[in-house]
């Protein structure tokens, strides 16, 4: 194993969720930590079923890198309940993902050892609504920083449940284009050695449904920072970036 997951295994934090099962409710006792090498076959197999459950391939991509990012070669987080797998949060150092981000980012390519690709975060179907894919990426974050600080990812306009929460992890949208064969992405960035600020007063809101307008926005200079219920759908809010946090409101 390599050294990110040894260091992983022994990091275990342990809290209650709730269950939804067939009419009840129900605290039931969790256990996250990193996974290791024997944990590759479960999460391999969790995966699968829990995107087959989704059912849209729009919102997984073809090939994961659990195996690799086990290994060594990124970070994967496991919360486990009564003896099973019930969700699981990926990032990849993986060139190949790495490379891909860094063009993205629009980064120096030798930057591309800090840099950390979101692979994804899925929860059993019983146990969501309880901030799963918030507090796995406050743990995940803390494993990588300092020396892994670009981190990026890509989520499907059509994934809002996700879009939402990666935004209030305090990454921004940065850009709107097709990847994976075509499919539609935002793409995401957070920086953890200078973390920055949006504007909110003099935003704008673009429906996610209009794929057209959203590149328009992002060259203008505007980033988006929340997704909005509006009477006519789902929207982006975009503001202007701040080089930092203003010290008066």
């Amino acid at each position: 194993m390599g050294r990110a997951g040894e260091s992983m295994a022994y990091n275990v934090q342990q809290f209650f969720l709730q269950k939804r099962g067939v009419g009840y409710v129900a605290p039931i006792l969790c256990t996250m930590r990193g996974l290791g090498e024997s944990d590759i076959e479960q999460a391999v197999v969790f995966h699968k079923r829990i995107s087959d459950e989704i059912g849209d391939a729009d919102f997984f991509a073809e090939e994961n890198t659990i195996a690799e990012s086990i290994m060594g070669e990124g970070v994967v987080v496991g919360v486990f309940a009564e003896g099973k797998l019930i969700a699981l949060r990926a990032v990849s150092y993986v060139k190949e993902f790495v490379d891909d981000a860094v063009v993205d980012l629009d980064l120096d390519p030798g930057e591309a050892n800090h840099v950390a690709v979101m692979d994804f975060c899925v929860t059993d179907s019983s146990f969501r609504g309880n901030s799963i894919q918030f507090f796995t990426y406050l743990f995940t974050e803390s494993q990588m920083y300092p020396n892994r600080y670009h981190l990026h990812t890509t989520v499907s306009p059509k994934n809002i449940f996700s879009l939402t929460n990666v935004l209030k992890c305090g990454f921004s949208a940065i850009k709107f284009k097709q990847k994976y064969g075509g499919h539609h992405r935002f793409v995401l960035y957070k920086n953890l050695r200078k973390p920055g600020a949006v504007k909110t007063r003099g935003h704008k809101e673009i429906l996610l449904r209009n794929y057209d307008y959203h590149p328009k926005v992002f060259a203008d200079g505007f980033v988006g920072y929340k997704i909005k219920h509006k009477s006519n759908g789902m929207a982006m809010l975009y503001g202007k970036p701040l080089e930092e946090v203003p010290s008066k409101v």
